[in-house]
């Protein structure tokens, strides 16, 4: 939300945002610096002022209109769409290029006399061959542009405080009195090429005026929105270069650095060519680290200013997307009623009159359908009721069947489990008899055992008698055939 001041040195009015209470702030017309009061209170929008007959808002235009306010001319900026968005947020690169040579040369100069004095750093920017004057160079060369640039944002930041659109000249802004904007807006002291929110502003306005059309100026603002930070994106596209640059150009002087150290080194001759060549190396790599410490030092340098000034631009682009909305858009006023559109249909009424009528066949032909599936709807669920009844009944069928069968099982069950219990009983007798065959054979083989035993005994006794004598056993004599008995 906005709300009006007056500057404090020239009491020319300015547009203060409410969220900028407490901050420094500068007024556009004479640069003086003061500090942002607190706000009033929110108004009553312009749309609810008009609901109470005691206030006419046109009686401040009448009066603005007797007394007009004074605003100083533009110089050479009288036609407001002439101005591009390349000089509100781009350096002239020649300019910039020439002052950053200038004052490359001017800090070389002032590390002459430290070299001669011996001090190191003199020595890091002279004694190390072109590449620290080249990166000396695109540092002060990024450092005026990012001035430069940091100059223009400043200005811009100093438009937001102008007071574009003046409740005096008119509550609303309408055909009949748009043209008072425009005069006053190019009346300003800071022209559509030096500030977004001017240029934008002029658009939008001058846009209102061909077409009177409150979503055309949207759509114009939305995609001028889009141009805007497209220009502020390409504007750094030099600052990201140079950032890229200035350690490759580290990078090559390292390698020259390195390439010399290895050219140097020379062991085919005496200790003093020998300390010559070390010399030479040594020198190599001192130029091999310090440009690349330069460089990265450098590269940081810029780094980071580029980074903090192209949020800044960014959030200004977005302080001016933000004015547009509050400012402009909520007070157009192309003589349509919020319900209506170009054509002057009322969306409440005659929209939905003819949506009907155009429906009016579409629900007869719908209300048909519905009857007929109703009726579809109403045999399919009878025809589901009596097949979900056969199912029912075919599953009590079932489920009496499988009981039966279940009790004929529990039947066969219980004769197994009988002659289970006969067979163990069987078995176990079996098992018995034949453990009392067994004893009574093993006592049998004991005994007979036993009665062996005795008689081996018995022969080693007689064995043990005879001794060495000799027992002489005399065969009968053998019978022949022709002899005779005797």
């Amino acid at each position: 939300m906005y709300f009006p001041f007056d500057c404090p040195a020239c009491h020319k009015q300015l547009k203060i945002p409410s969220d900028a209470a407490g901050r420094k702030a500068r007024c556009p017309y004479c640069k003086h610096s003061f500090t942002v009061p607190e706000g009033p209170e929110p108004e009553v929008p312009a749309e609810e002022s008009q609901a109470f007959p005691g206030i006419d808002t046109r009686s401040v235009s009448d009066r603005v209109n007797r007394t007009p306010p004074k605003r100083r001319p533009a110089e050479s900026r009288q036609n407001a769409s002439s101005g591009g968005s390349s000089d509100r947020t781009d350096v002239n690169l020649l300019l910039s290029g020439a002052i950053g040579l200038g004052l490359a040369a001017g800090f070389l100069v002032l590390m002459i006399p430290l070299k001669m004095a011996g001090i190191f750093i003199g020595a890091l920017f002279l004694e190390r061959g072109w590449v620290p004057i080249a990166e000396v160079f695109l540092f002060a060369w990024s450092m005026v542009i990012l001035f430069l640039k940091w100059k223009k944002i400043k200005r811009q930041k100093d438009s937001m405080l102008f007071d574009l659109l003046p409740n005096e000249l008119s509550a609303d802004i309408t055909q009949e009195s748009v043209g008072r904007f425009l005069d006053h807006a190019r009346q300003l002291p800071l022209g559509p090429d030096d500030s977004f929110l001017v240029s934008r502003v002029l658009r939008g306005l001058e846009h209102f005026r061909v077409r009177n059309s409150n979503p055309e100026v949207a759509e114009v603002l939305n995609s001028q929105s889009d141009i805007d930070a497209n220009a502020v994106q390409s504007s750094y596209t030099i600052l990201n270069v140079f950032i890229w640059a200035i350690p490759i150009l580290g990078f090559v002087g390292t390698v020259i650095g390195i390439s010399a150290a290895v050219s140097g080194i020379d062991m085919s001759g005496d200790i003093a060519h020998v300390k010559e060549s070390l010399n030479s190396v040594t020198s190599g790599l001192a130029t091999a680290f310090d440009t690349t410490l330069i460089a990265l030092v450098m590269s940081m340098f810029v780094m980071f200013p580029t980074s903090s000034l192209q949020k800044a631009e960014e959030d200004m682009l977005n302080s001016v997307d933000e004015y547009c909305n509050e400012n402009l858009l909520k007070r157009l006023n192309d003589g349509h009623e919020p319900g209506e559109d170009a054509g002057g249909i009322n969306a409440p009424g005659d929209v939905r009159q003819a949506i009907h009528a155009a429906m009016a066949p579409y629900q007869a032909e719908f209300k048909a359908w519905h009857e007929k599936l109703d009726a579809l709807g109403s045999r399919m669920t009878a025809q589901v009721v009596q097949g979900w009844g056969a199912i029912n009944k075919e599953m009590l069928k079932q489920q009496q069947e499988n009981a039966e069968q279940v009790r004929d099982l529990d039947g066969l069950t219980a004769t197994l489990q009988r002659m289970l219990v006969q067979l163990a009983e069987k078995t176990e007798a079996v098992h018995q008899k034949a453990a009392g065959s067994m004893s009574q054979s093993a006592e049998s083989l004991q005994s007979y055992c036993t009665a062996l035993r005795q008689g081996l005994e018995g022969l080693n006794r007689v064995l043990a008698d005879l001794g060495e004598k000799q027992v002489v056993l005399q065969a009968p004599p053998r019978r022949r055939w022709f002899s005779r008995r005797k």
